[in-house]
């Protein structure tokens, strides 16, 4: 899913450290205003009216019906609807992840700050992102700071989610923990109780805290296994499959228009795969931020991640504020299964 920042969010986003964008506010956040950043953006249960219209003389009568059962989510301040709904749907403001999971992971003094407040898409998708007080160090490479993520949306694409991510200081990047961990991501759809489900999960997610442990211990592992390059190959190979092969066509079995175009359906899957490939080798062997932990399953891991949260999902965008929306929206919200897939393989072998 692919989520824009607009000049609205932009201009309501608190950032502790200064925005990429240079908008919003930029400083320390308090609880209070961090509650208050998401006062903007409230929304609402909206009906659904179907115009239906008569006659054909001047005036048309016109008459606007009800669509039972049906909803928009809607903006309280600005002209937005955000998504249609059922009326089984429950909201979930913004303001929820502030008031009480924010206030729910303060009261328990793991948290050191709040880092950022914002939203995507017109206050649609909401995001809080903390950092714990205690991170993780990888020696020889860098101090991670241990991240703690909630996200909420009023698109039916984004559910009610909390995650945990790492931030490398070395390499300003930021990358899913529970790539490692499954059991570190929690979502809740819009029926039923989500915000109960979502406190009793950050409650169990706090009372889980060693988790940064089994993190610390299970990359400092990988950090210090050594990763040759011919591993790499079969690691890429694993990811994006073998090199197509063409296959032969007879002129006699094909006409020259089927054998013209499945051979140029191969030069594109070709092209494709090799562009991944050098994409892939050069994140792994000339980074200059895997320098450090090259020739090891840390190093290829962090290469995989960065590939694809970053070379990949950038196909096509031109300017570097769109690069890092999508990157930050990634992190909060997205999936990464190649990088995942790549953990599963490394941790395994």
């Amino acid at each position: 899913m692919s989520h824009q920042m607009t000049a609205l969010d932009a201009a309501n986003a608190l950032y502790r450290e200064a925005a990429w964008h240079r908008m919003g506010t930029v400083g320390p956040i308090d609880w209070e205003e961090a509650r208050d950043a998401f006062d903007w953006c409230e929304v609402e249960h909206s009906p659904i009216f179907i115009q239906h219209s008569e006659g054909g003389g001047d005036p048309v009568y016109a008459e606007f019906n009800e669509l039972e059962g049906r909803q928009v989510i809607k903006m309280v301040r600005y002209p937005y609807a955000h998504a249609e709904i059922s009326s089984r749907y429950q909201i979930v403001q913004h303001r929820f992840m502030i008031d009480d999971l924010t206030g729910m992971l303060l009261d328990t003094d793991l948290v050191e700050t709040i880092e950022s407040v914002g939203t995507y898409d017109n206050g649609a998708v909401g995001y809080v992102s903390l950092k714990f007080k205690e991170g993780i160090d990888i020696p020889g490479w860098s101090h991670v700071h241990s991240m703690f993520n909630i996200g909420n949306g009023h698109d039916k694409m984004v559910p009610l989610i909390a995650t945990q991510s790492g931030h490398a200081v070395v390499c300003a990047n930021t990358f899913k923990l529970n790539i490692l961990d499954k059991d570190a991501i929690f979502k809740f759809k819009k029926i039923g109780d989500p915000q109960g489900m979502m406190e009793e999960a950050v409650r169990a997610l706090c009372d889980g805290y060693e988790r940064n442990v089994q993190y610390t211990q299970q990359i400092e592992r990988m950090a210090n296994q050594e990763f040759v390059n011919q591993e790499w190959d079969e690691l890429v190979v694993q990811l994006i499959g073998p090199k197509p092969e063409e296959t032969t066509l007879s002129p006699w079995d094909h006409p020259l228009w089927v054998a013209g175009k499945k051979s140029q359906g191969f030069q594109n899957k070709l092209t494709r795969w090799t562009n991944a490939r050098g994409d892939l080798n050069r994140r792994y062997r000339n980074d200059e931020d895997i320098a450090p932990i090259y020739e090891t399953k840390w190093g290829a891991l962090m290469a995989v991640q960065a590939w694809e949260q970053k070379d990949k999902a950038f196909k096509g965008l031109k300017s570097q504020n769109e690069r890092d929306q999508r990157h930050q929206a990634a992190v909060m919200f997205g999936k990464l299964p190649m990088t995942e897939k790549a953990a599963k393989i490394l941790v395994a072998n």
